[in-house]
């Protein structure tokens, strides 16, 4: 068991020695012998203190000055004190209490009374490191507690972080309440304090999510599979719900909030959380953990010296042949890395909060070359513009799209934007009035990547759309599984009902275009009629088009 820590403060040898034997059986104890030191001893970081017991009379620096100094750097929030003294006057006392101490006792030492206070005191202030409703540590109680036992220990790489994502929590929530949920997060952490794995800390990290701090030999992978899935018995109901864990092995070379953010990154390598819920942090994770980290680092040089370049891919009207309009898609074309996939660094410039410039700079460029080929008499096509979710929690990117938009329409559909169901949670939150004022200035809306995800329909029954475009994963499926052909007619169908037009992505084979246009599907993107194209190749597509009669 890991014990807390108290820092003894104190000139005599003697004192600190007679506090030590009243403490050491339950506490941790360290010393020093004045203020100065105490100071010292506590910014050098190598413990988590959860008490100072501070004698007001010392040399160097005394408790009073000491005590000054907490409030200072601010360290009286979450460290409290207790002032240990000879001098009990009011005067001293009403001193040290307006400087931050918590308590006080008097010399010489009641151990009875030593003890009881010491415990309350700690009690009082576990809160800053708790979470309340399950009794695991928080995010800072985690983080200390582990930091410190590592680097007090001899051997840091027999340990692992585990990183447990409880699924469908929200779902958990809806259909148990409030009271049902928090059960199943007491359940959880009961579990794992009970678990073989004998972790020697538990955090509930995040809402829904635990982290644990155990030794590497004390894991098990074939019983991770086997306890992934849980059940909950709660008022006559009994709710299944299951784990993703990703784990992480820890090396010497980093601070542990490092570490448990690696073992949240290896929960998008799980391919299959039915048979495998689990994934070991690795060095192919570690280089695209460098690279995304390089994203953002190199995102404003890359921006300014046009490494990114808006691809078009055409989409094309089912029932006649013809181009009907284009999807701007970012390229990142790198001086030293070459091709950029946009599954890694999208994600990145997402997380570190840069993505709404790059789609505020997709939205310029596509209405600069359209107006520029206007001009020039060429052919243009409405183009659909991408937004991130995060996109709507930007009060500055949303604003320039709206006044954007204002002065480009010229007929209703000119201006396109495409939305994930991702952006559901931030819509819902405070910005669904963003919708109704687009579509109020003429520009279309598509709902993009159907039935890839949970809250499509709840998109769609908040929402109004133009264009629903099904999800690749299910076109691809098309002449594989005969029941994806029912699926996809389905969503047609409603659809059409529902006054919009569909779009399916993905189509590689003139089988799959002759299923969908059997389907009476509106619209068709995909490498069967053109892959992603440049600007110019583009232009040269538009201008075939039109030779063809195909626009």
């Amino acid at each position: 068991m890991v014990k807390n820590q108290i820092l003894i403060v104190d000139d005599s040898e003697i004192n600190r020695e007679m506090l030590r034997l009243i403490l050491e059986d339950e506490y941790d104890i360290v010393e020093a012998g004045n203020g100065k030191e105490a100071i010292e001893i506590i910014e050098k970081g190598d413990h988590v203190f959860r008490l100072v017991l501070l004698d007001l009379v010392m040399p160097v620096m005394s408790g009073y000055e000491a005590l000054q100094e907490f409030k200072n750097r601010g360290w009286h929030h979450n460290l409290p004190v207790i002032i240990i003294s000879g001098d009990s006057t009011d005067e001293a006392l009403s001193k040290a209490y307006d400087l931050g101490a918590a308590d006080f006792f008097a010399k010489p030492y009641n151990p009875q009374i030593v003890l009881r206070r010491v415990t309350n005191v700690i009690s009082s202030r576990e809160y800053a490191y708790r979470d309340l409703l399950t009794g695991a540590y928080n995010r800072l109680g985690f983080l200390q507690m582990a930091n410190n036992f590592l680097q007090k220990c001899e051997d840091r790489t027999k340990f692992a972080i585990m990183f447990f994502d409880l699924k469908n929590f929200k779902a958990i929530n809806s259909l148990l309440g409030t009271e049902g949920g928090d059960a199943v997060l007491r359940q959880t952490f009961n579990g794992m304090v009970h678990a073989e794995l004998e972790p020697i800390f538990i955090s509930r990290f995040e809402a829904d999510h635990f982290v644990c701090l155990v030794e590497k030999r004390k894991i098990d992978v074939a019983k991770l599979i086997q306890e992934s899935n849980q059940t909950l018995e709660w008022n006559g109901h009994s709710m299944q719900f299951r784990f993703r864990t990703g784990i992480c092995h820890i090396d010497n070379d980093s601070d542990v909030i490092n570490f448990v953010d690696r073992a949240k990154l290896s929960l998008n390598y799980i391919d299959d959380e039915y048979l495998k819920p689990y994934a070991i942090f690795d060095d192919n994770m570690a280089q695209n953990y460098i690279n995304a980290a390089a994203v953002t680092s190199e995102f404003e040089t890359s921006m300014a010296n046009e490494e990114f370049k808006v691809y078009y891919q055409p989409v094309m009207e089912t029932a006649t042949g013809k181009i009907a309009s284009a999807e701007a898609l970012i390229r990142w074309i790198h001086p030293e890395r070459g091709f950029v996939r946009p599954d890694l660094f999208i994600p990145a410039l997402e997380k570190d909060g840069f993505i709404s410039k790059l789609d505020l700079f997709v939205d310029k460029k596509v209405n600069q070359v359209m107006q520029l080929w206007k001009e020039q008499g060429l052919v243009t096509v409405p183009v659909s513009i991408n937004l991130s979710w995060m996109d709507f929690y930007d009060q500055d990117m949303i604003q320039n799209i709206l006044d954007n938009v204002a002065q480009r329409i010229t007929t209703p559909g000119s201006v396109r934007y495409e939305i994930t169901e991702s952006s559901f949670a931030a819509l819902k939150e405070n910005r669904g009035d963003v919708l109704k004022a687009l579509r109020e200035q003429g520009a279309w809306l598509l709902m993009d990547d159907f039935g890839s995800g949970y809250s499509s329909l709840g998109m769609l029954m908040n929402y109004k759309f133009d264009i629903l475009k099904i999800d690749m994963s299910f076109v691809r499926q098309l002449e594989k599984n005969p029941d994806v052909k029912h699926i996809i007619k389905m969503i047609i169908d409603m659809c059409h009902l529902l006054g919009m037009k569909v779009v399916a992505e993905g189509a590689e084979t003139e089988t799959q275009v002759n299923i969908l246009r059997e389907d009476a599907c509106d619209y068709i993107q995909g490498y069967y009629f053109s892959k992603p194209l440049p600007e110019e190749e583009f232009k040269q597509f538009l201008a075939k088009c039109k030779e063809e009669g195909k626009i």
